[in-house]
């Protein structure tokens, strides 16, 4: 199938295109030429001067083409991604520029192609030499700065489907089409009969979600209100207008201008602008830097603390162990695993009431009675004999009784 004979059948097939002049863009191609194109003439990728890659893109918007179809007006995403991945192949590249004039187009590869962009390892900026509309906006808000020349169109931000009713044609020559169909979704968004609410429903949601994404996309990238840009429903603005309501960065005469860091452009404030912008880079790059020393600075630290930490937690274990031990050796006692693990556990009250506890008891005599002296008390058992026993005696044979 040819691409021609392609996007006939995804526009039938209320593919979800973002694109101006759809009908102006599809008539503006050859496709008799194109289809007798021959590859091995292609033009090169893109440009480098000074270390800028330029790579243009053209025309109509499609997933992809079999070759490159950039000068008969056709851009594919899948072609314009190898481009950029060549571009950062090359050693002589140090940046990108996506020299833009398209007026949109297919909104399927735009994810694959804008993540591409992000995933470039050298900056991209785009410029735009012609105009830059609905699919080709979304593309170009996708790269880092935004550069318009003067006569620039800039926005339309939206999507659409088309759908096309051949009923009423039909019925003019006589011929009458009837459908039997086993559910109101087959056979749906035919175009031999009008539209159902249903239909219409369907179509409009997915339009409508589609757009969300896109509002949103812009909003993130621009910093834009996704509100407002989904207010200016799918309106079109000059490059000073644009610059005004921020969808692009600044407004220069060439590629080779919008990439230079020394911009000069017709528009009276872009230099002052663009210095002050130098400067707001320098500065966030100082912040950043001195954020990220503060950031070292205080994971040091924290590492510094946790060291002492660990430090203090070992000695005071090395401490506790060798009490432990000690006290195994005073009361010949082997503890068991569970009861070291419990000692361990212990703050240093809790081990001390545990290490007297396990001490052994030393029994002790019991005090003697007053008046009684340890003489009294042993006398007899110490002597062999009792000295009392021995005075009883005494008294007897004296005949006390």
């Amino acid at each position: 199938m040819n691409l021609q004979a392609k996007i006939k059948r995804d526009i039938d097939s209320h593919a979800l295109m973002s694109c101006t002049g759809l009908e102006h863009q599809l008539a503006s191609i050859d496709f008799k030429a194109l289809s007798r194109y021959d590859d091995d003439d292609s033009e090169a990728a893109y440009t480098v001067e000074n270390g800028v890659a330029t790579i243009d893109v053209r025309g109509l918007l499609v997933p992809e083409t079999s070759s490159d179809y950039r000068s008969w007006g056709v851009t594919g995403y899948a072609n314009l991604a190898d481009y950029i991945q060549q571009a950062n192949d090359d050693y002589t590249v140090t940046s990108i520029v996506l020299d833009i004039d398209s007026g949109g187009g297919y909104v399927a590869g735009l994810d694959g192609i804008t993540e591409t962009i992000y995933q470039s390892a050298k900056p991209i900026e785009t410029f735009v030499s012609g105009d830059m509309y609905s699919a080709a906006y979304w593309l170009g808000a996708s790269t880092s700065k935004v550069t318009a020349s003067k006569q620039s169109g800039i926005g339309s931000i939206g999507v659409y489907v088309v759908h096309t009713e051949e009923s009423g044609w039909l019925e003019r020559y006589g011929e009458k089409v009837s459908l039997f169909r086993s559910g109101k979704w087959k056979a749906a968004f035919n175009s031999f009969m009008p539209l159902t609410d249903d239909e219409k429903q369907r179509l409009q949601e997915g339009v409508d979600e589609s757009a969300s994404i896109f509002f949103n996309h812009v909003a993130a990238q621009r910093n834009v209100d996704a509100k407002t840009i989904k207010g200016w429903e799918g309106d079109v603005f000059t490059a000073t207008k644009a610059k005004e309501l921020g969808l692009i960065d600044a407004i220069a005469d060439s590629v080779a201008v919008s990439s230079s860091t020394n911009q000069s452009n017709t528009n009276p404030k872009t230099e002052g602008e663009s210095m002050d912008l130098q400067e707001a880079q320098a500065k966030i790059k100082e912040l950043e830097a001195s954020e990220a020393q503060a950031k070292q600075e205080a994971a040091d630290a924290k590492a510094e603390a946790q060291a002492a930490k660990d430090a203090l937690a070992e000695s005071q274990a090395s401490t506790r162990q060798a009490a432990i031990d000690k006290l195994a050796a005073d009361t010949g006692r082997e503890f068991t695993d569970e009861q070291v693990t419990a000692f361990k556990a212990m703050d240093d009250a809790q081990f001390a009431v545990a290490e007297f506890m396990a001490q052994p008891v030393t029994p002790k005599a019991p005090k003697l009675p007053d008046g009684l002296d340890k003489a009294q008390a042993t006398n007899g058992r110490e002597g062999g004999e009792s000295k009392i026993l021995a005075a009883v005696e005494a008294a007897k044979a004296q005949g006390v009784k």
